[in-house]
């Protein structure tokens, strides 16, 4: 396993839903294996970021519950399946997939374990999942519970009103262990100069409270 410590991000900056669905993830990129040729992107969004997979000659399938993004998507080379993730079945043709993406999208599922493990079915041996999801051991959520006593829920970040579920990096782990995947490497994805800053006075020891998002990447055997 290996631990990567910092990677940057504007996670923050996302403010209304156009935004949100016209967000291109480097980290994203940086995941997908270069040889890869079909990779299955869920909840792609308007494809921002998948069209770049598709620009270095990948097929890219992706999942889009958002009629308008999926149209985006469609037209930036996307192959979209357009429906609920949860019922949606993701198998074309018995193709097999060299890589699968949950970019901060298993936060809104109700049964993530269930999605991954119905997906994984198509992911070849040897196949690359990356999962990125919001930190809830952030401090901003301590503060808002333990010190303000009151939660406000926000259209974007770690404390969207439509996530419906908390995500640490333990409990992804222990999602990838109940699918049968084997982690390979996590890291931290900081959001600008004042999360590395805490980070840096604390020896970088408090990483996993200053840190907004979190990527894991497991390996199918």
């Amino acid at each position: 396993m290996e631990v990567v410590e910092t990677m940057t991000t504007n996670y923050n900056d996302i403010g209304c839903v156009s935004s949100y669905y016209e967000y291109y993830r480097g980290d994203v990129v940086a995941a997908v294996p270069a040889g890869a040729k079909c990779v299955l992107s869920v909840g792609c969004a308007a494809g921002v970021t998948e069209a770049e997979l598709v620009r270095r000659g990948m097929k890219v399938v992706g999942v889009e519950i958002n009629s308008e993004a999926a149209e985006n998507a469609r037209q930036r080379g996307v192959t979209i399946l357009e429906g609920d993730v949860s019922e949606i079945d993701v198998n074309i043709n018995d193709q097999l997939y060299d890589c699968i993406i949950y970019a901060d999208i298993l936060e809104h599922l109700a049964d993530p374990v269930a999605v991954i493990k119905r997906h994984v079915k198509y992911l070849k041996p040897g196949g690359i999942v990356y999962v990125s999801i919001p930190n809830f051991r952030h401090y901003s959520v301590f503060w808002e519970l333990f010190v303000r006593g009151h939660v406000r829920y926000k259209d974007a970040g770690i404390l969207d009103r439509t996530h419906l579920r908390m995500t640490t990096r333990k409990m992804v782990l222990a999602w990838f262990e109940q699918a049968g995947l084997k982690l390979v490497q996590w890291k931290y994805i900081n959001n600008g100069k004042k999360a590395k800053l805490i980070s840096a006075c604390f020896l970088w020891l408090a990483q996993e409270f200053t840190t907004v998002q979190i990527g894991v990447i497991a390996k199918k055997e």
